[in-house]
């Protein structure tokens, strides 16, 4: 089976270096993050789910989506275009909606972060990755100033809360109860809509998976 990680906003996917090892395993950059850098700016998550379902289809073999955060949007967006050899989805600190205060974060919150990156990018990025991870991960590049902050705007808008009962695929959906990008009812509320779908709330941040990678791994 093919594993494919999906890394979240202002990250790349360097954060998934504990699962470099893992055989018949993709990590792909989310637009203007990592290598990724040149990209259109307009429907870019519908385009970047595109592209995953185009990759997943030419894969002879059965594929499993981890995504993490926004990169967990992405897998969702995906799974809804039905990929046939799509088989499993593990989605860490996922929203069906960002900007809300149960489900995601507080909007006026939101509002307030987007005016700080416009003003200070990138020390806006270190402090939101230490937040979201206990660490500014000065080694991961900074994303693209200007294609970051229009996914980041798509992502805000988002709305999947009236999708996620089109999910078919089994979904394990795991999230920190101490995370403070993502309020860990988005995770409860989506296992609720999905059908077939598993809920595990684990002690930890935003990203639970770096300080225990077996919480991944032994869904693989």
């Amino acid at each position: 089976m093919k594993k494919i990680f999906i890394h979240g906003w202002s990250f790349s996917s360097q954060i998934w270096k504990d699962y470099r090892e893992i055989n018949n395993s993709l990590f792909i950059d989310l637009p203007f993050h990592g290598t990724n850098r040149k990209y259109k700016e307009h429907n870019i998550m519908e385009s970047f789910s595109d592209e995953l379902l185009e990759i997943i289809e030419k894969l002879k073999e059965p594929v499993t989506i981890i995504g993490w955060s926004l990169g967990a949007s992405i897998s969702i967006l995906t799974a809804l275009k039905k990929p046939k050899n799509l088989e499993k989805l593990v989605l860490v600190g996922f929203s069906p909606k960002f900007k809300d205060k149960t489900l995601g974060h507080n909007p006026v919150a939101v509002k307030a972060f987007m005016l700080s990156l416009r003003m200070e990018f990138k020390d806006t990025i270190l402090t939101f990755r230490k937040t979201a991870s206990d660490k500014e991960f000065r080694e991961i590049p900074i994303p693209e100033k200007n294609g970051a902050l229009k996914l980041l705007k798509e992502f805000v808008d988002l709305d999947l809360k009236d999708k996620l009962e089109k999910i078919e695929v089994p979904t394990y959906l795991i999230h920190g109860i101490e995370d403070k990008i993502i309020n860990y009812e988005g995770s409860v509320f989506a296992s609720k809509k999905i059908k077939n779908s598993y809920l595990t709330i684990v002690e930890g941040n935003h990203a639970p998976f770096l300080e225990k990678p077996e919480i991944i791994i032994n869904l693989l």
